[in-house]
């Protein structure tokens, strides 16, 4: 199908936009949509047209990639975005409050204005990604959680360089960073007319995240010997979520988020003291890919029994 045109001439910047929408949904809707970019372009100044595409090259991304409000991945996103965000918060001021002692020492040093931020950019983005879910601001709340990101972000790219590629220090550091990363990305791929408004239960299911993510936070912290866990342990917190997650095979959307939010926290932690403690991947392989195994014909027969249930219009309740 030939990309609409506005005019004499299509816009390379609109065809750009466009080519992001899967072809059966150009083929469909993409005349309506230049129609309605070419109106804003001819009524609106820069700015507007600015906005326009942004839009539709964001939701042209949100429709290839099936994160809608119309999909079911769509659906678990919006129930997962306060519990993800609450959890995302109690970790955060968990974390940041067991480490005063090092943050004391960190203030005592000569450079204060580096300092201060490095020690209270955390917990001051953490109380304000809180604030913003109890109060219903999800824009708020997504720019919150992608400043959490970028800081996780930023802390494994410096291991990374300065331990010149060492496995361990960037499996130690990418456990605390790496959940901050993925929930930011998730909270962004939540559809928004789908997200919830403030209400009391959305706020207790936040502030009961935030206890969660904090109890995770504290538990996952294998420096702290007032929390000491071994592998077996570790193995629990991997699998336990990913078999929760599995729930939304069968359509258990709620059962699926709990278990999407617990997997974001425990996962990189989990798999960073999972190899830690078999002492490397070649003593891990040996009852790794069994595991990993069984995981997978659980999800392949979870799969099929929903399916089957829906064929036969026997549904459980969610």
């Amino acid at each position: 199908m030939s990309t609409p045109a506005i005019g004499a001439a299509p816009s390379a910047v609109l065809r750009a936009a466009l080519q992001l929408y899967p072809e059966r949904y150009r083929r469909e809707r993409g005349e309506e949509l230049a129609e309605v970019f070419a109106d804003t372009a001819a009524e609106g100044g820069r700015l507007a047209v600015a906005r326009e595409l942004l839009g539709l090259a964001g939701y042209g991304l949100r429709v290839r990639l099936g994160l809608t409000g119309a999909s079911a991945a769509g659906r678990l996103l919006a129930l997962l975005a306060p519990m993800l965000a609450g959890a995302v918060a109690g970790a955060t001021l968990v974390a940041w409050t067991v480490t005063s002692d090092r943050i004391a020492v960190w203030l005592s040093w000569d450079d204060p204005y580096k300092v201060y931020v490095a020690a209270f950019c955390r917990p001051v983005a953490a109380a304000l990604l809180l604030v913003a879910v109890l109060l219903g601001r999800w824009t708020a709340v997504r720019c919150t959680a992608l400043v959490l990101g970028a800081v996780g972000l930023y802390d494994l790219a410096d291991a990374v360089w300065v331990s010149s590629f060492d496995v361990w220090w960037i499996g130690y550091i990418g456990m605390a960073s790496l959940p901050f990363v993925v929930a930011a990305l998730l909270l962004v791929a939540a559809p928004t007319d789908l997200l919830p408004r403030p209400t009391w239960r959305t706020g207790a299911l936040a502030l009961a995240s935030v206890a969660v993510g904090g109890l995770l936070a504290g538990v996952q912290s294998w420096d702290d010997t007032t929390f000491p866990l071994g592998l077996p342990w570790f193995v629990l917190l991997l699998i336990g979520p990913l078999l929760l997650a599995f729930a939304g095979l069968r359509g258990r959307v709620t059962t699926a988020a709990v278990g999407v939010a617990t997997l974001v926290l425990t996962g990189p932690g989990c798999l960073f003291n999972i190899w830690r403690e078999s002492r490397g991947v070649s003593h891990l392989l040996p009852a790794a890919m069994p595991t990993v195994a069984v995981l997978v014909l659980v999800a392949v027969a979870v799969h099929r029994f929903g399916r089957r249930e829906a064929v036969t219009g026997v549904h459980e309740p969610a």
